[in-house]
């Protein structure tokens, strides 16, 4: 879904070029990752765990889960794009103070079926 006030077009480029994004930058520190992780080896000597390796493998591993999603997200994936109205209503919303704004955002919140969305708004919005 995306907001009614974008064109279809607007917003399946917009989402590519967020999936194209991620994909770059979660490959790269998989790399970068990765090879810190068989760097870490190298304190396979000090007695104890190894911590930079633990360290380096978990960040290698989720980076690859990511880069995985956001392939699959462009690649293997068949969008089916959708305007919704209330992604435009919040789009309006975030330039007001959060008390004024607040009973709005619940609205819409119950409309979409989110019932966290008012905490994360709240704490993605620029102002208020």
């Amino acid at each position: 879904m995306y907001p009614a006030d974008l064109s279809e077009s607007s917003a399946t480029t917009l989402a590519r070029t967020l999936l194209t994004h991620a994909r770059r930058h979660h490959g790269i520190w998989a790399i970068v990752d990765g090879l810190l992780f068989a760097a870490s080896g190298l304190f396979f000597l000090v007695p104890g765990p190894n911590v930079l390796a633990y360290y380096f493998g978990l960040r290698f591993v989720g980076h690859v889960l990511s880069w995985r999603g956001a392939r699959r997200g462009l690649d293997g994936v068949t969008w089916r794009p959708r305007p919704e109205p209330a992604l435009a209503e919040l789009a309006a919303l975030v330039d007001e103070p959060r008390e004024s704004r607040a009973t709005r955002v619940e609205a819409i919140a119950d409309r979409l079926n989110l019932p966290r969305l008012a905490a994360f708004f709240d704490r993605a919005a620029v102002s208020g």
